[in-house]
């Protein structure tokens, strides 16, 4: 019978062991399975930051194209804007530039029309002169003197004029 306690108490024992051993079993198991799920909540908190900075380089690519595409759009409006004040400019110069050239071509014309008229002055003091010379006489000889505050003045003017006589080229001086 001895022995019967002995497989009894042995069995008993093990049955004690073996329940032990499936508490310690389950705990491994479960610490493992809390390790897992640690694992696994620690990826998916790397696959959201990970995500989320892919979100945000996007994000700040599509913001620096959007502000590059701006910077483009001002610079072409300044460019625009600088080729209408240099076109307003040269039509300006340009429009200046006429008026002054019509401003002296209305001189060089008043000029033209005042240089002919003394010329035309001129010429008919010319022919009244001779026409004068022609009527007084044919010879006229005149001797002048003339004392004006300590100054000698001497002239003498020889002129003959004849009616008939016709007006020399003025290469024929020998004549």
């Amino acid at each position: 019978m001895m022995n019967s306690k002995w497989m009894l108490a042995a069995a008993s024992g093990a049955v004690l062991l073996s329940q032990a051993a499936v508490a310690d079993l389950n705990a491994g198991v479960n610490a493992a399975v809390n390790a897992q799920a640690d694992a696994s909540a620690a990826e998916q908190a790397v696959r959201d930051q990970r995500d989320a900075a892919k979100a945000d380089a996007k994000q700040m690519g599509k913001d620096a194209g959007a502000q590059r595409d701006k910077v483009e759009g001002d610079i072409k409006v300044r460019h625009e804007d600088m080729k209408e004040d240099a076109k307003a400019k040269r039509d300006g110069m340009k429009s200046d530039a006429k008026a002054m050239g019509d401003d002296a071509r209305a001189k060089h014309e008043a000029n033209m029309k005042k240089m002919e008229e003394n010329r035309d002055a001129a010429r008919q003091r010319q022919e009244d002169a001779l026409n004068n010379a022609q009527g007084a006489g044919a010879n006229a000889n005149v001797e002048m003197k003339a004392d004006a505050a300590g100054v000698n003045a001497e002239a003498k003017v020889d002129a003959k004029v004849d009616a008939e006589k016709e007006e020399k080229a003025w290469f024929n001086f020998w004549d």
